[in-house]
C-alpha cells in the first residue's frame, strides 16, 4: 500500500511539472514596434494598454522617458521626411498617429483632441507617413528648443481587441 501511495505521489508531481513546463512555453509577449526614418531607428516609448487614454498619462511617460536626457539631444527630423512604423511581434491593419507639440517639461501644449492620421496601407508589415509641418506651429514658438519644435508622435493600434499606444519624441525642423 505504501509503495502504491509513493507511486501515486510521483505521478502527480510529474503531471504538475509537465503542466508548469507547458505553461512556460506560452508566455505572452508585449507588443513591440520599430519606428525609423532615413534608416535611423527612433527610440519608442511603450504605454501599452493600461494608460494610453489620458493626457496626463502620456505626459508622465514623456517625463520618465526624458529623465537624465536633454530635449536638444532628441533626433532631428526635417519636415517632409517619411517615418516608417513596423509591428515587430503583432499584426495590425491600422495605425493612428497623433502629432503633439510638447514643452521642455514634457507637457503637451498643442491641442490634445486632434484628429489622428489613419494609416491603413501596410506593406511587408511596414507603414509609412510623412512628417508634416503644422500650419499653426508659429503659435508654439515659445516652446521650441533652439528653433526646433518638440514633437510627441503617439501611435495607437488595436491588437487582439485591446488598444495599445506607443510614442517617440523628435525635434521637427525645416529643411
Amino acid at each position: 500500500m505504501n509503495r502504491f501511495k509513493n507511486s501515486l505521489i510521483m505521478v502527480g508531481l510529474l503531471l504538475i511539472l509537465l503542466v508548469l513546463a507547458s505553461c512556460q512555453n506560452r508566455m505572452i509577449q508585449e507588443p513591440t514596434i520599430k519606428i525609423s526614418y532615413d534608416s535611423k531607428e527612433l527610440k519608442p516609448i511603450y504605454y501599452l494598454d493600461r494608460n494610453n487614454k489620458e493626457k496626463e498619462d502620456i505626459e508622465e511617460g514623456i517625463e520618465s522617458f526624458m529623465v537624465g536626457k536633454k530635449f536638444i539631444e532628441l533626433p532631428m527630423i526635417d519636415f517632409g521626411e517619411k517615418i516608417e512604423i513596423e509591428a515587430l511581434n503583432f499584426e495590425t491593419t491600422e495605425f493612428e498617429v497623433y502629432d503633439y507639440i510638447v514643452d521642455e517639461r514634457g507637457n503637451i501644449v498643442s491641442d490634445y483632441d486632434i484628429n489622428p492620421f489613419i494609416l491603413t496601407s501596410v506593406e511587408d508589415g511596414n507603414t509609412e507617413f510623412i512628417f508634416e509641418k503644422s500650419e499653426d506651429l508659429k503659435i508654439y514658438y515659445d516652446y521650441m528648443v533652439e528653433g526646433k519644435s518638440i514633437h510627441c508622435l503617439l501611435i495607437r493600434s488595436k491588437i487582439n481587441k485591446s488598444s495599445f499606444a506607443f510614442a517617440t519624441l523628435v525635434l521637427g525642423q525645416s529643411k
